[in-house]
């Protein structure tokens, strides 16, 4: 027991090297030898299932003094590869030994404990090292060809991986642990848009989704296209009721110059919406199929109702949405007359 307990206290100065800058004097060979120790730390926690007098005693080690727990030995291969893959000290030797071992499994075993949403993330580095940066995309072109390699392998790993009201999938597990931002938004949303099955995995990826920090979902709402969250609510109505809760606290934020004649944000929010972007938002909203098409209309109305109802522009956000709706309608009516 002694030397499993002086073993598993090695835990923290693996995970903290992997992180430093210490690996930068890792050959292949000293990098294969820390995935193989993260192998045995997983392997640890398996065994600690049915011995709890060593559990308990491997519990008090870790957690002396400093801030680890036993699902860091579960993880630690996940936690391992992605702080490796994101080590910019690491040669190129060995950076590139540790992505073929995570893209391409061999005889080293890595492919039995390194989930596949670590390969997704080994994937997506290796793109960009040999793939020139992506052009600006317009917003209804976001949806690029690496996006969606990234959202097919996520969508697979939790295919593989199931899941049940035990369990939540280690993909979902290691997605709270990455980074949120545009990227990882990105993909997210088109794993939800991917047309055709993986029902199950879309579901999982929904609830993570729908029932994290919502401070997160905002950000989500918020850096996601126009289009691309028109057609998110056209395919997840519960998704749609969180976003349109967004839509109008940002429309909510919105003051209108007089002098100037236009509604502008007042600077002081990270979270404020320009009116032109409002305006697309909603435009995209109602350019979808019904039903969503007549939802958003009646939602509109109410705010507007809230307001006041009133018909005189600048008196009211959603009296100007509609207004300008009506009018690129009647628009839209006449030109084809006048051709």
């Amino acid at each position: 027991m002694e030397t499993l307990l002086s073993q598993a206290e090695q835990l923290p100065s693996l995970l903290a090297a992997s992180r430093s800058a210490l690996v930068r004097g890792w050959d292949t060979a000293t990098l294969q030898r820390a995935l193989d120790w993260g192998h045995f730390f997983q392997q640890l926690h398996s065994r600690l299932l049915c011995q709890p007098g060593l559990r308990t005693a491997l519990e008090r080690r870790l957690c002396r003094g400093r801030r680890l727990s036993l699902g860091h030995l579960r993880r630690c291969p996940q936690l391992l590869g992605l702080a490796l893959l994101e080590n910019r000290a690491l040669s190129s030797a060995a950076y590139q030994h540790l992505l073929r071992g995570l893209l391409f499994p061999g005889g080293h075993g890595e492919g039995s404990f390194i989930p596949l949403l670590t390969r997704r993330k080994a994937a997506s580095q290796l793109l960009c090292v040999h793939l020139a940066p992506p052009p600006e995309v317009s917003a209804e072109h976001w949806v690029t060809p690496q996006l969606r390699a990234q959202a097919q392998l996520l969508l697979s790993q939790l295919r593989e991986e199931g899941g049940g009201e035990d369990r939540v999938p280690s993909s979902l597990v290691l997605l709270d642990q990455l980074p949120r931002g545009l990227m990882l938004y990105r993909v997210v949303a088109v794993a939800l848009l991917e047309p055709a099955g993986e029902a199950k995995a879309r579901a999982l990826l929904l609830l993570w989704l729908l029932q994290g920090d919502p401070a997160h979902l905002s950000v989500f709402c918020r850096l996601l296209p126009a289009p691309g969250m028109a057609s998110l609510c056209s395919r997840y109505p519960e998704l749609c009721v969180h976003y349109f809760s967004y839509l109008a606290a940002w429309g909510s934020r919105l003051s209108y110059d007089l002098l100037q004649g236009e509604w502008k944000v007042s600077g002081l929010e990270e979270d404020e919406v320009p009116w032109q972007e409002m305006r697309e938002r909603v435009v995209c909203l109602l350019q979808e199929p019904e039903p969503l098409h007549s939802s958003i209309r009646t939602q509109l109305s109410q705010l507007k109702a809230k307001d006041g109802d009133f018909e005189i522009r600048g008196l009211s956000v959603w009296t100007d949405l509609l207004l300008d709706m009506e009018t690129a309608a009647l628009e839209k009516m006449l030109v084809p007359n006048l051709l």
